[in-house]
């Protein structure tokens, strides 16, 4: 992880519950938490933002819940579990797991460092998973969100060499309540990992949406 990133304290809201944390779960991770992966890949996931009892606890994106099981799940399957980076828009836990809009611009230089990394690969790809990390990626890059809105299954083309695909985010709540299922997951990954070059394409990475398409 940058030592700039570990020694950040840019959002004094975040390190008061910080704070309180490192009282009430002292074994855990309670830090910023850096980027996993294989950091030459042309394919970037960035989530939303650590959970408390995932990767707050663990200091590693998507690892230990819900929503870390279905990605990892779906990244062998496909055969690319160790052959992606993993990021997340926002470095630190939210506050109710709703990070300010402010929260989450002090985490666009980080953001912003990791797609200068990936932009110039061949094939360089990011997967979106939400809204916000969409909205993230694309302030990122300089580019407006009216030029390329989030839904699930999108691929834009934002610039510098980059292709973006959105998906819902694989939260426990989205899985639950059916708004995303496995197979719509799986087709959301493959379609990046087809664009990345780590997939040959398929009719599994059909069936999805091509250019901006409608808001999800």
């Amino acid at each position: 992880m940058p030592r700039a990133l570990a020694d950040c304290r840019r959002c004094r809201r975040l390190q008061h519950q910080f704070n309180r944390l490192r009282v009430q779960y002292p074994d855990y991770w309670n830090r910023p938490v850096g980027a996993i992966g294989d950091p030459m890949s042309p394919l970037l996931i960035v989530g939303l933002a650590p959970g408390l009892h995932g990767a707050n606890r663990t200091g590693q994106p998507f690892t230990g819940d819900a929503s870390g099981d279905l990605l990892f799940s779906t990244l062998t399957e496909l055969e690319i579990a160790g052959r992606v980076q993993i990021t997340n828009a926002v470095k630190c836990l939210p506050v109710s797991n709703k990070p300010a809009g402010r929260e989450v611009d002090n985490c666009q230089g980080y953001l912003r460092a990791e797609l200068a990394q990936l932009a110039g690969r061949p094939d360089a790809t990011v997967l979106a998973l939400g809204r916000i990390a969409h909205n993230a990626v694309l302030k990122a890059l300089g580019k407006p969100q009216n030029g390329c809105r989030f839904a699930h299954g999108a691929q834009h083309e934002p610039g510098q060499g980059i292709a973006l695909v959105d998906s819902y985010h694989c939260s426990r709540y989205n899985t639950q309540t059916g708004r995303l299922t496995p197979v719509m997951f799986q087709q959301a990954v493959r379609r990046a990992a087809v664009c990345a070059g780590l997939v040959l394409s398929g009719s599994d990475a059909g069936g999805l949406q091509a250019g901006s398409g409608a808001n999800g």
